[in-house]
Protein backbone atom coordinates (compact mmCIF):
# COMPACT_ATOMS: atom_id res chain seq x y z
CA UNK A 1 0.00 0.00 0.00
CA UNK A 2 1.10 3.79 -0.95
CA UNK A 3 0.27 6.56 0.85
CA UNK A 4 1.41 10.08 0.07
CA UNK A 5 1.22 12.32 2.84
CA UNK A 6 1.78 15.92 3.54
CA UNK A 7 3.74 16.60 6.63
CA UNK A 8 3.21 20.69 6.56
CA UNK A 9 6.13 22.24 6.25
CA UNK A 10 6.87 22.58 10.33
CA UNK A 11 6.03 20.91 13.36
CA UNK A 12 2.94 20.99 14.75
CA UNK A 13 1.73 20.79 11.77
CA UNK A 14 0.37 17.32 10.63
CA UNK A 15 -2.70 16.00 11.28
CA UNK A 16 -3.96 12.43 13.16
CA UNK A 17 -4.32 10.42 10.44
CA UNK A 18 -0.78 11.31 8.81
CA UNK A 19 0.71 10.88 12.15
CA UNK A 20 -0.63 7.39 12.03
CA UNK A 21 -0.14 5.98 8.63
CA UNK A 22 4.01 7.58 9.05
CA UNK A 23 3.49 5.22 12.41
CA UNK A 24 2.17 2.26 10.63
CA UNK A 25 4.65 2.52 7.82
CA UNK A 26 7.70 -0.19 7.10
CA UNK A 27 9.65 2.46 4.73
CA UNK A 28 8.86 6.03 4.33
CA UNK A 29 10.39 8.12 1.84
CA UNK A 30 10.92 11.60 1.37
CA UNK A 31 13.45 15.01 1.11
CA UNK A 32 15.73 15.37 4.31
CA UNK A 33 12.88 18.20 5.28
CA UNK A 34 10.28 16.09 5.18
CA UNK A 35 11.67 13.52 6.80
CA UNK A 36 13.21 16.04 10.01
CA UNK A 37 9.61 17.20 10.47
CA UNK A 38 8.39 13.89 10.59
CA UNK A 39 11.55 11.84 12.50
CA UNK A 40 9.69 11.47 16.00
CA UNK A 41 6.60 9.55 14.11
CA UNK A 42 8.61 7.08 11.60
CA UNK A 43 8.85 3.30 13.45
CA UNK A 44 9.83 1.89 9.93
CA UNK A 45 12.82 2.20 7.63
CA UNK A 46 13.22 5.90 6.24
CA UNK A 47 15.21 6.52 3.27
CA UNK A 48 15.85 10.13 2.01
CA UNK A 49 14.94 10.98 -1.43
CA UNK A 50 17.89 13.22 -2.57
CA UNK A 51 16.40 12.80 -6.22
CA UNK A 52 13.04 12.52 -7.79
CA UNK A 53 12.13 10.99 -11.46
CA UNK A 54 10.66 7.72 -13.35
CA UNK A 55 12.96 4.91 -12.10
CA UNK A 56 12.54 6.48 -8.43
CA UNK A 57 9.10 7.00 -8.81
CA UNK A 58 8.71 2.93 -10.12
CA UNK A 59 11.01 1.72 -7.39
CA UNK A 60 8.82 3.57 -4.59
CA UNK A 61 5.74 2.14 -6.41
CA UNK A 62 7.35 -1.61 -6.53
CA UNK A 63 7.75 -1.63 -2.66
CA UNK A 64 4.47 -0.51 -1.73
CA UNK A 65 3.19 -3.51 -3.87
CA UNK A 66 4.98 -5.67 -1.01
CA UNK A 67 4.95 -3.12 2.07
CA UNK A 68 2.93 -0.46 3.30
CA UNK A 69 5.20 2.65 2.00
CA UNK A 70 4.44 6.58 3.01
CA UNK A 71 5.96 9.34 0.62
CA UNK A 72 6.28 12.27 2.88
CA UNK A 73 5.52 15.44 1.10
CA UNK A 74 6.15 18.91 2.64
CA UNK A 75 2.81 20.96 2.87
CA UNK A 76 0.39 19.28 0.88
CA UNK A 77 1.15 16.84 -1.68
CA UNK A 78 -1.23 18.48 -4.36
CA UNK A 79 -0.64 21.97 -4.02
CA UNK A 80 2.69 21.71 -5.89
CA UNK A 81 3.55 18.59 -4.57
CA UNK A 82 4.27 14.66 -5.09
CA UNK A 83 0.53 13.47 -4.75
CA UNK A 84 0.12 13.84 -8.77
CA UNK A 85 3.12 11.99 -9.16
CA UNK A 86 2.19 8.76 -7.29
CA UNK A 87 -0.63 6.33 -8.02
CA UNK A 88 -1.17 5.91 -3.86
CA UNK A 89 -3.86 7.30 -1.78
CA UNK A 90 -3.21 11.41 -0.70
CA UNK A 91 -3.64 12.95 2.80
CA UNK A 92 -3.37 16.59 2.72
CA UNK A 93 -1.41 18.35 4.64
CA UNK A 94 -1.46 22.04 5.51
CA UNK A 95 0.85 23.66 2.56
CA UNK A 96 2.79 26.89 2.50
CA UNK A 97 -0.28 28.48 0.56
CA UNK A 98 -2.11 27.66 3.21
CA UNK A 99 0.16 29.19 5.87
CA UNK A 100 1.27 32.41 3.78
CA UNK A 101 -2.25 33.60 3.18
CA UNK A 102 -3.26 33.03 7.06
CA UNK A 103 -0.31 35.45 7.65
CA UNK A 104 -1.54 37.54 5.10
CA UNK A 105 -5.58 37.53 6.33
CA UNK A 106 -6.36 36.41 2.27
CA UNK A 107 -9.11 33.89 1.56
CA UNK A 108 -7.48 31.23 -1.16
CA UNK A 109 -10.95 31.48 -3.02
CA UNK A 110 -9.72 35.36 -4.13
CA UNK A 111 -5.83 34.02 -5.05
CA UNK A 112 -4.77 32.08 -8.25
CA UNK A 113 -1.66 29.94 -6.98
CA UNK A 114 1.01 29.89 -9.52
CA UNK A 115 3.51 27.22 -8.98
CA UNK A 116 7.07 28.95 -10.11
CA UNK A 117 9.42 26.61 -7.93
CA UNK A 118 12.08 25.62 -10.51
CA UNK A 119 10.03 26.56 -13.44
CA UNK A 120 10.04 29.19 -15.90
CA UNK A 121 7.49 31.57 -17.46
CA UNK A 122 7.14 34.29 -19.30
CA UNK A 123 3.81 35.97 -19.09
CA UNK A 124 1.04 35.58 -16.44
CA UNK A 125 -2.36 36.14 -17.76
CA UNK A 126 -3.71 36.37 -14.30
CA UNK A 127 -2.94 39.34 -13.16
CA UNK A 128 -6.77 40.62 -12.69
CA UNK A 129 -6.76 38.31 -9.62
CA UNK A 130 -4.52 38.33 -6.74
CA UNK A 131 -1.51 36.33 -7.63
CA UNK A 132 0.31 33.53 -5.00
CA UNK A 133 3.43 32.18 -6.67
CA UNK A 134 5.58 29.92 -4.85
CA UNK A 135 8.94 30.80 -5.94
CA UNK A 136 12.69 29.74 -5.42
CA UNK A 137 15.54 32.45 -5.65
CA UNK A 138 15.99 32.24 -9.53
CA UNK A 139 12.30 33.44 -9.88
CA UNK A 140 12.35 36.91 -11.67
CA UNK A 141 9.75 39.64 -9.73
CA UNK A 142 10.91 42.26 -12.20
CA UNK A 143 7.71 40.70 -15.16
CA UNK A 144 5.36 42.38 -12.24
CA UNK A 145 6.95 45.71 -12.86
CA UNK A 146 6.22 48.68 -10.49
CA UNK A 147 3.54 46.28 -8.67
CA UNK A 148 3.09 46.12 -4.59
CA UNK A 149 4.29 42.70 -3.58
CA UNK A 150 4.56 41.09 -0.29
CA UNK A 151 7.44 37.72 -0.07
CA UNK A 152 7.07 35.14 2.71
CA UNK A 153 10.17 33.48 3.52
CA UNK A 154 11.02 30.27 5.13
CA UNK A 155 7.69 30.04 6.38
CA UNK A 156 7.11 28.00 9.65
CA UNK A 157 11.27 28.67 10.39
CA UNK A 158 13.09 30.73 12.92
CA UNK A 159 14.09 32.94 9.80
CA UNK A 160 10.90 33.36 8.45
CA UNK A 161 10.26 37.28 7.10
CA UNK A 162 7.80 39.04 5.08
CA UNK A 163 9.12 41.71 3.04
CA UNK A 164 6.44 44.43 1.48
CA UNK A 165 8.20 46.43 -1.38
CA UNK A 166 7.58 47.38 -5.51
CA UNK A 167 8.45 43.92 -7.62
CA UNK A 168 10.83 45.92 -9.45
CA UNK A 169 13.08 47.09 -6.81
CA UNK A 170 12.98 43.70 -5.05
CA UNK A 171 14.73 40.14 -5.20
CA UNK A 172 14.11 36.96 -3.78
CA UNK A 173 16.82 35.70 -1.14
CA UNK A 174 15.17 32.30 -0.72
CA UNK A 175 14.70 28.92 -2.19
CA UNK A 176 11.71 28.86 -0.32
CA UNK A 177 9.55 32.04 -0.97
CA UNK A 178 5.95 32.57 -1.48
CA UNK A 179 5.33 36.05 -3.42
CA UNK A 180 1.95 37.52 -3.01
CA UNK A 181 1.62 39.74 -5.65
CA UNK A 182 -1.86 42.34 -5.22
CA UNK A 183 -4.75 43.02 -8.00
Amino acid sequence: MLHVVGVGICRGHITERAKRLIEEAEIVYGSKRALELIGEYVKGESRVLRRFDECIRAEVEREAEKANVVVASTGDPMVAGLGKLFGGEVEPGISSVQVALARLGVDLCEVAVVDAHAKRFDRLDLLNRHLLILADRKFDLSIFGHRRVVVLENLCSEDERMLYGLADEMRLKSDYSIVFVRR
